[in-house]
Formats: structure tokens, C-alpha cells, sequence
């Protein structure tokens, strides 16, 4: 996905957070786990119905918070729109074809 500017990254932090006053914001939350490879296919799911997830990192995960949102945009070819605590809120446009970075060696890294 094309880098986006602060201008757009706020139109869409702001969508976001209307769509979670709303209560129609997927959630996905990461257990003790941490991201697996069903995790990223759930998330992938989601973003091509959805254009919008938000992301919980759940205690005992063991991930720590910033790199984990920047790989999981660059693993879901997404863009972080926002990042609160241990929530991060991505973007993906709909219509974008599934990326082909996605197989299981990568997305098996846990706390990468």
C-alpha cells in the first residue's frame, strides 16, 4: 500500500473512530500466542471486507507495541492509522489483491 500522508492518516483515524463509536469496527485481539499465521489470515479476511481493523494486543502476548504494528502493516499491507496503548487500528483499501508476503515462515515469528 502507498505510504499516506498525516492529512489522510487523520480523515482516516477519524472514520475509524466513528465506526467504533458506532460500534461496527472489527476487533481482532492477540492472545499468548502472539501473531500467528491464523491471526494475519483472520486480519487479512477482515481488512478486504472491511477496509478497517482494529488490533488488541491482549496481556502475556509478549509483543512489543510499535514494531508489532509495523510489521503487521507491512505483513497485511495496511496502514497503521492509529495507535492507542496496546490498540493499533489499521487501513487496507478495498479491492487491493491479497499480498503475496504473507506465508507461514514469516507470520510465525513471535515478538519479531
Amino acid at each position: 500500500m502507498p505510504e499516506i500522508t498525516s492529512k489522510e492518516r487523520a480523515v482516516l483515524r477519524a472514520q475509524s473512530e466513528s465506526l467504533a463509536k458506532a460500534k461496527t469496527l472489527q476487533r481482532l485481539i492477540v492472545g499468548a500466542q502472539g501473531i500467528t499465521f491464523n491471526v494475519l489470515m483472520a486480519a487479512m479476511d477482515v481488512l478486504m471486507k472491511h477496509e478497517f481493523l482494529r488490533i488488541k494486543l491482549g496481556e502475556g502476548c509478549g509483543l512489543e507495541r510499535k514494531q508489532t504494528a509495523v510489521m503487521l502493516g507491512q505483513l497485511l499491507d495496511a496502514a497503521v492509522v492509529g495507535q492507542v496503548g496496546f490498540t493499533i487500528t489499521l487501513y487496507r483499501r478495498k479491492g487491493l489483491p491479497r499480498p503475496d508476503n504473507l506465508t507461514k515462515p514469516q507470520a510465525a515469528a513471535k515478538g519479531a
